[in-house]
């Protein structure tokens, strides 16, 4: 089996026995570009018009669920591509994942998601007109560059990953998940321009919401273990599979390599839910070290602990590309409720992408952390249950807490509190009042300083 082979696992009603007597789905794999073998009835031939329209050139690709020609609009005088269902196989549900894919596409106005022209039918298959992109996908122009022995450009794929986050966010905010993204679902032009590509497996949330589930449908190494193991998933963390799907992107980008590898589809699916990731710049040691724990937050196994958006995925590559990081999660322990309904407002307004999470003592911190780990941890050193001299030690002996940035803010303290935190780890230290802006730009100062000064863990 190829390792870039599609997995469909078809709805309930096709579920067998496997040899270990656990309910299993069958399973049909169709392997993604240069899939030439796929056993159908031949397309159109060159030359076909089509509705009048459409004058078909040459094969472009054939996928799992049609076939991509080059066709000229002689009404517009324009190259498209077109994409015919695939004649032959299952045609259960594959004219209605088709219509689905031209609608998905509709709904977004991006330049980096791929624009539909025109949706109908010929001889009664259904076909769409796209946009065309002279180039190659994001896979080919890996596989050329490791074919040399060489990877590509650190800088080159941040700029592909940049504005693949930008189409994936595109077809968030029209309430879609794209379901299948993967580096041969993402096209680059001549310029390295990204379009987003191949919305089969699109659902829009209030499908999923009102249904319950995902079918589970997609592509081995890039799935989120959520999907892959059918787990059941709050509304609001819907999106964050194909933030998954795009941290096994940028992987694979960065080092040449998917994530995770498994000997079989199955070991494969298993993997997310019981391996570790090898940090990239352990695989490749070029790699800036801040890149790691931007990658490895987009590929945490919970989706309540992921990257909350590809937008804010964006952000951090755009940051750590630019020597500026921006949090993703911030814990902020105050018992003064009016200091930190203050401080929370700022931090949402200078950091909208990321997710502030309060709490009132230094036991509840400590929980709130172990819980899901936070890119910056803000306390108050006088606190009840546990303060901030306890929950800084007790944090720094995390390995989690390796590279997260303790600041530290208090009314009383003075220079012997602060030798003691800095002793233990800590980051920063502010006396009240303090100057809100100046919180802001300790957070900053400190993300820089603790990427580049921690190693990555072993």
């Amino acid at each position: 089996m190829k390792d870039n082979a599609a997995l469909i696992l078809f709805p309930p009603r096709t579920r067998r026995e496997g040899a270990s007597g656990a309910s299993v789905s069958q399973c049909s794999t169709i392997p993604q570009e240069d899939a030439d073998d796929v056993g159908d009835a031949p397309p159109p031939p060159p030359g076909t018009l089509i509705d009048g329209h459409y004058r078909l050139l040459r094969t472009l690709g054939r996928g799992g669920m049609g076939i991509v020609m080059l066709a000229r609009d002689e009404v517009l005088d324009r190259d498209v591509a077109l994409k015919l269902i695939r004649a032959g196989g299952p045609e259960s549900g594959l004219r209605d994942r088709f219509l689905t894919e031209a609608r998905a596409m509709a709904r977004v106005n991006h330049p980096n998601v791929l624009q539909v022209h025109a949706f109908g039918h010929h001889v009664g298959t259904p076909y769409l007109v796209m946009e065309f992109v002279d180039g190659q996908t994001v896979g080919a122009w890996l596989r050329d560059a490791t074919r040399t022995g060489s990877l590509p450009d650190v800088q080159a794929s941040l700029r592909i990953l940049e504005a693949t986050c930008l189409g994936t966010q595109a077809i968030h905010d029209a309430k879609t998940v794209h379901g299948d993204l993967k580096p041969s679902n993402v096209l680059l032009d001549g310029d390295l321009r990204v379009r987003v590509a191949d919305l089969g497996l699109a659902q829009l949330e209030r499908d999923l919401l009102r249904s319950g589930r995902r079918e589970v449908a997609g592509t081995m190494s890039y799935m989120a273990p959520e999907i892959a193991l059918e787990h059941t998933v709050a509304p609001d963390l819907l999106a964050r599979a194909d933030v998954y799907s795009l941290g096994c992107i940028a992987y694979e980008l960065l080092t040449g390599q998917v994530p995770l590898r498994g000997p079989t589809a199955l070991a494969t699916l298993l993997d997310p839910a019981v391996t570790a990731v090898v940090p990239p710049s352990v695989q490749r040691p070029e790699i800036d070290p801040a890149l790691d724990e931007i990658v490895l937050r987009a590929l945490a196994k919970d989706p309540a602990a992921r990257t909350p958006s590809a937008e804010a995925f964006r952000r951090e590559l755009v940051a750590a590309r630019g020597s500026r990081r921006e949090p993703v999660r911030i814990l902020v322990a105050e018992d003064d409720p009016d200091f930190r309904e203050l401080l929370e407002v700022l931090l949402r307004d200078e950091f909208p992408h990321a997710e502030i999470e309060t709490v009132e003592d230094g036991a509840q911190a400590l929980a709130a952390f172990d819980s899901r780990p936070h890119s910056v941890v803000i306390i108050d050193l006088r606190m009840p249950n546990l303060d901030g001299l306890q929950l800084t030690s007790l944090l720094r002996a995390r390995a989690t807490a390796s590279r997260v940035p303790i600041i530290v803010l208090t009314a009383s303290g003075g220079a012997d509190e602060w030798r003691r935190l800095s002793a233990l780890g800590a980051d920063g230290f502010l006396v009240k009042p303090v100057n809100l802006e100046d919180v802001v730009t300790l957070v900053r100062r400190a993300l820089g300083d603790r990427s580049r000064s921690v190693p990555p863990p072993a």
